[in-house]
Parts: C-alpha cells; structure tokens; sequence
C-alpha cells in the first residue's frame, strides 16, 4: 500500500544512485545521458521528498552525508533486486543467458577460472561473466549488496551465517622459493634455520599463513619478515630482485621452479596447504549460476582433486 501512497519516482532515485555512484554530477550526466540541470532537480526534489541533505558538495566530486549512505544502500539492495528479477524472467529454458558475477583474488582467478570459463562458453554461448578481484571484506559486501553471485576465496568467508552456503572447492600446497643465491647459502648451512634469511611472506588475517606461524613456533622459531606482501605476484618479483626467500601457493611458481628461476626450498616438516572455497546465497541464484555453479563442482573435481 506505502507504495501507492507515497510520492515514488524511479528516476529520482536513479539520479541520486548515479551521482553516489560516480562521485560527481557530471560524470552521473554522461552515464545516464541527461543534462546536468535535469540531474540536479531530480536529486534536490528527492532530498526535498525527504526533507535531508543527501550529498556534500564540493568544487570537484561530491560525497554522501550520513542520511545519504543510509538511503544508498537501500535503494542499491533495491536495484540488484530489480536487475535479478530481470534476469530470472528473461532466461530461457533452452538457452542459457545472462551474467555471472564471480568476486575472486587476482592471483587465484589466474588459476582458476581461464579454462573453467572457456569451458563453460563452448556450451553456454550466450552467458557472460563479470570478474572482479576483491580481499574477502569486500566479497562479503558485495554479495550482502547482491552485487555478487559467487565468491571463491580463501576459506573460511563466512562463518556461522546461516544466509550463505560456503563449499570447500580445493586445497593446493604451498612452497618456499627462492633464487639460486639464498638456495645455494640454505643448502650450505647446517642448521638449515629458515628465520635466520630475509623472507618475504603473506599479509597476516588468512588461515594458512597462521598455521604457517604456529608452525614455526611450535618448532621454537620465530617467523618474522621485514615484507608483508598480500599479492603473490609482487612477492615474486621481489624474490626475483634478490630480497629473499617467498612464501606461497606452489601452483604460482611452477614454471619458474621449472625454468630455473626459482629453487624451492626443502623442508624438514609439512608446509601448510590453502582451503579455497565458494560462498553464495542460493536463494537468488537464477537456473544460469546455478547450472554454472554444477559445472563448476564438476570442473574442480577433475582439475584439483
């Protein structure tokens, strides 16, 4: 009934979804293709309609007031919803469409998902995929927002959230690697003591880099770094500079362990591996992900296991 009675304009809350989301009037006009005096009136008549400031203006963008943050994420949640229905009405039974939206770390998206999707579109022309590389604070957000349909992270993502199923999709080992200097001094030493050379190690907050540390200490070592590195990529470069020894996924440093760039170093204990997995809300995937997410299951069996 509210809806009826209320004074509703879907274009109001559009303008004011376009400003907030570019941070700018001007640029909100070149999104939505209006003029700027005409984007102007819809949002001041919207925080007229609601009696609040929405935006704090200032030379160059603009920014949402408190009041303004509150209504985003409502009319944001709103326009997801919008767009889901969109997509669940509009699939066809024979033919699957639409867009799968995957929230992933860059450095595991490179080994995931190339051939998974490749796969996928040789059967499912018309299906599309939007992969954004996210830390898991931002996946939960986003699949909170219904920005996202799936997050394949490190696991855990979440954890006693009954909204959300999380599946454990593979565990993969990890290694240290170094050059052939650092190699060649490991080697040479006899008591091989990994904490007395430079190391350049994960961002602390994930699972495995904790059990790593627990590790170390219940061997009576002290795991500590002068380089926190949360990309994989840059801590390779790093070691290739010279600085020490890394810590991280094997898969990533297989062709430079065998072309001779890196040595792995060899271990008296077991490295610890790293859980992935995939979290989602089921209720609002349509027959396109959810016919993606079988495949997937299947794709990981066969490629991970």
């Amino acid at each position: 009934m509210g809806i009826y009675t209320s004074n509703f304009d879907f274009n109001k809350y559009r303008a004011f979804y376009a400003v907030a989301e570019c941070k700018s009037f001007s640029k909100a006009t070149e999104l939505l293709h209006v003029s700027q005096p005409a984007i102007s009136r819809s949002v001041k008549e919207l925080e007229e309609q609601l009696d609040t400031q929405l935006f704090i203006r200032g030379s160059k963008s603009v920014k949402l007031t408190e009041n303004g943050e509150k209504l985003m994420g409502y009319v944001q949640n709103a326009f997801n919803n919008i767009l889901m229905a969109e997509r669940s009405i509009t699939e066809s039974d024979k033919e699957l469409t639409g867009e799968i939206r995957i929230g992933i770390y860059s450095h595991i998206a490179v080994l995931m998902l190339p051939k998974l999707i490749k796969e996928f579109n040789l059967i499912y022309r018309k299906v599309k995929f939007d992969v954004i590389t996210v830390s898991t604070p931002e996946a939960k957000v986003c699949l909170k927002n219904k920005e996202l349909d799936f997050a394949i992270l490190q696991y855990p993502i979440f954890i006693n959230d009954p909204n959300y199923k999380e599946e454990i999709l593979c565990k993969m080992d990890n290694c240290f690697f170094t050059t052939k200097k650092y190699y060649d001094l490991y080697m040479k030493n006899s008591s091989r003591n990994l904490v007395e050379y430079p190391l350049i190690l994960p961002a602390r907050g994930y699972n495995d880099i904790t059990s790593l540390e627990e590790l170390f200490k219940r061997k009576n070592m002290i795991l500590t770094t002068s380089l926190r590195i949360y990309e994989i990529q840059v801590r390779k470069e790093l070691v290739k500079q010279g600085l020490g020894i890394g810590w991280g996924l094997k898969k990533c440093v297989e062709k430079e362990l065998e072309d001779g760039t890196f040595y792995e170093i060899p271990l008296d204990f077991m490295n610890p591996t790293t859980k992935f997995s995939i979290a989602y809300n089921e209720k609002v995937l349509d027959k396109t992900t959810l016919r993606f997410l079988e495949y997937l299951r299947d794709y990981f069996e066969r490629e991970f296991h």
